[in-house]
């Protein structure tokens, strides 16, 4: 393992300021630590490790075959095949999904590409280029400027870089933020707005084992959809799509995981890590806990019930998870030393740069004022994904539309405004009944925690209970209608008004207390927390330079590792799992859920080849988010299907491990597999083999 200095810090110069302890603590020595972006693959250090090089031909490869699907999907056939996970694909499958055809349990096969089901709200993008605009944007903020006005200056430099490259290209255009604002890119993106579901494995494939093997390894899943990409009618011819491997993977082999990872906090300071160990994860936690209570109550109704919140009550176990192991990584006292030292040495190396301000009394500060806000915010919302949730969508349009975009709340940018505006468009089931349970919990919630007199329980609850205040919200909106929301959309402000729906009324009262519960967010947390940010990064990036990956954004990221078992426990834990293993553990649990075969698995038991192997681990450094990135090998072809991580993988939020993280993935042969022999579907199996 190297140290490494960046080009403009000379070795000498790093001995001088006593920065070889930061480099070792925060550099790439850790292995296979990082999520890199294109513009700064590590290629030398995969050429140091594992004795390849990656041509820039390879690397366009296969950054223009990964997709951005909700999270994280790729090309696999000339004709816009695309390859995620069965729970990336969830949300599709769900709303597709009716009491008569059930497809998240029985599955889907279109025979076919006129029967290919397209998928409501959906989109498909693939990073195309990107451009270096720091200068742009930190100018934007002149000296002598306010917090607020330096704010409204940035924002609004960013939305026209955004606007400007939209007009300028006709791709979708995003100013993303790296090592903490010391860069700023412009990323450019073709962008799909037809997505149509092909296959989807029962659910009980793609998920065996449930919640208690989620995070876990030996796994068993056949976590897998495809869909197609269409553009005009017709199916994409991709620029690139991903071909499979011509030789099966084995222990020690390298590959490259390319996906778009959701959000890590490595670069935190000890003050943000504490308040999330203390306050913000625990609240989380907490939230998730009581809708899985309700959801639980609720599906417990009918077989119809328990259809209707399946894919809630997935999504918010698999959230509980991750935080619970989150939150248990903080609360390892060795972890949170290490935390520490690195920041301790990271202090020293920034004083020896003779830097005056103090960026870490300021995100002490912030954060204490992050966590007094953060109470009132986990209540006083909403709810995720709910008629009042449109409701507020739609009043927050028709009024941050007319403000300027330097003043506008966070997400209603012009993109944000128009991915607002599908997501209103998009036709989408709803349930009144489960609406109903959902906002009562919201809002009985809220009037515990906040209290009778608090603004928002007067204006959701007043004199009634919560229960009779969601029923007459509930009974009364017309939202859960797709030409009553098209309507109030295309109406804009004037039909915003004149409505009388008793959901767009009370978001109408709730808009002013929303608008400044978020603008208090970013006056008192978010920009101080940004500011030092920034110097912080900066500073990171004087030192260190390019050496360390940024933290992850959402954005497109490669990451390199090895196929590896590993220990647990004093368990030694092999590198992959085979069909076999599959009978034998539902076996070994009489065949109960979430231990149950899948019917359709069952009945092909004869005809499967139980040597195949099913899903694998490595050593790839991922985050939620990679949810369906293909993991490549050195030829840059298709060996398996990111789905998941082990327990200890969930701290990778804030360190990495190689003895420990692991990344799982669903290996291509077990998909194939499935596809020929499971769901009778040769012909998707040999468009995948390129026949």
């Amino acid at each position: 393992m190297r140290k490494t200095c960046p080009s403009f810090l000379s070795s000498s110069l790093a001995a001088a300021l006593g920065l070889a302890g930061l480099f070792s603590l925060a550099g790439p020595a850790r292995a296979d630590e990082g999520m890199w972006t294109f513009d700064n693959a590590p290629l030398q250090l995969i050429q140091q490790r594992y004795g390849l090089t990656l041509s820039p031909a390879w690397l366009e490869h296969v950054r223009k075959s990964a997709v951005r699907f909700g999270a994280s999907a790729s090309f696999v056939s000339k004709d816009g095949l695309l390859l995620t996970n069965h729970h990336v694909a969830r949300s599709c499958i769900a709303r597709l999904s009716t009491a008569e055809r059930d497809l998240i349990a029985n599955g889907f096969v279109a025979a076919t590409r006129e029967q290919e089901l397209q998928c409501p709200g959906a989109d498909a993008r693939v990073l195309m280029s990107w451009e270096d605009v720091t200068a742009t944007v930190t100018a934007a903020a002149r000296p002598g400027m306010s917090d607020a006005e330096a704010a409204a200056a940035r924002k609004a430099a960013i939305a026209k870089l955004e606007s400007d490259c939209k007009s300028s290209t006709g791709m979708k255009c995003d100013v993303v933020t790296l090592y903490s604002g010391a860069l700023y890119h412009l990323y450019r993106y073709k962008e799909w707005q037809d997505v149509r579901l092909v296959v989807a494995p029962e659910g009980h494939a793609s998920d065996f084992g449930g919640d208690p093997d989620n995070f876990n390894f030996p796994r068993f899943a056949l976590d897998f959809s495809l869909l197609r990409v269409y553009e005009n009618g017709k199916p994409v011819q991709p620029e690139h799509y991903l071909k499979l491997a011509s030789q099966a993977p084995r222990e020690g082999d390298p590959v490259f995981v390319i996906g778009h990872p959701g959000n890590t906090d490595r670069l935190n300071t000890v003050a943000q890590l504490e308040a999330k160990r203390d306050a913000l994860l625990p609240l989380a936690i907490a939230g998730a806990k009581a809708q899985l209570k309700t959801l639980a109550a609720y599906g417990a109704q009918s077989p119809e019930s328990a259809r209707r919140a399946h894919a809630l009550v997935a999504g918010i176990e698999n959230t509980l998870k991750a935080n619970t192991g989150q939150l248990k990584s903080l609360q390892d006292p060795a972890n949170f030393e290490r935390k520490r030292q690195e920041e301790a040495q990271f202090r020293a190396g920034y004083a020896k740069l003779g830097r005056q301000d103090q960026p870490w009394a300021q995100v002490e500060a912030a954060t204490r004022r992050q966590v007094e806000l953060a109470r009132e915010a986990a209540y006083a919302n909403a709810g995720f994904n709910t008629l009042l949730g449109t409701a507020m969508t739609l009043v927050e349009i028709a009024r941050e539309r007319a403000l300027p975009e330097g003043e506008r709340m966070r997400g209603y940018s012009a993109n944000g405004l128009a991915a607002a505006e599908r997501r209103v468009r998009a036709d989408v089931p709803t349930y009144k009944d489960l609406e109903l349970a959902r906002y009562t919990l919201q809002l009985a919630r809220a009037q515990q925690a906040l209290g009778i007199d608090h603004p928002f329980v007067k204006a959701s609850v007043g004199p009634q209970t919560p229960g009779a205040a969601a029923q007459a919200l509930i009974d009364g909106t017309r939202l859960d209608q797709l030409a009553e929301r098209v309507r109030l959309l295309e109406g804009g402000a004037a039909a915003i008004d004149a409505s009388t729906d008793p959901a767009i009324v009370l978001a109408r009262q709730l808009y002013p207390l929303q608008r400044e519960q978020s603008r208090r967010m970013e006056r008192e947390v978010d920009e101080p927390l940004k500011r030092a940010a920034e110097l912080l990064g900066r500073a990171r990036f004087e030192l260190m330079g390019q050496s360390v990956s940024p933290d992850a954004t959402g954005t497109l990221r490669f990451s390199y590792g090895r196929l590896a078992g590993y220990e647990s426990d004093g368990y030694r834990l092999p590198y992959k799992t085979v069909f076999g293993g599959l009978f034998a553990r539902a076996d070994a649990f009489d065949n109960v859920p979430p231990f149950k075969v899948a019917p359709k698995v069952a009945a092909a038991r004869n005809q499967l080849d139980m040597s195949v192997p099913m899903n694998f681990v490595s050593t790839n450094d991922i985050i939620g988010g990679n949810s369906g990135s293909p993991i490549v090998n050195k030829d840059g072809e298709l060996v398996g299907l990111i789905f998941d991580g082990n327990l200890d993988s969930l701290g990778g939020r804030f360190l990495y491990d190689e003895r420990l993280n692991r990344a799982t993935s669903v290996d291509v042969r077990a998909i194939l597999q499935a596809l020929e022999k499971v769901y009778g579907a040769p012909h998707v199996a040999k468009e995948l083999r390129g026949q």
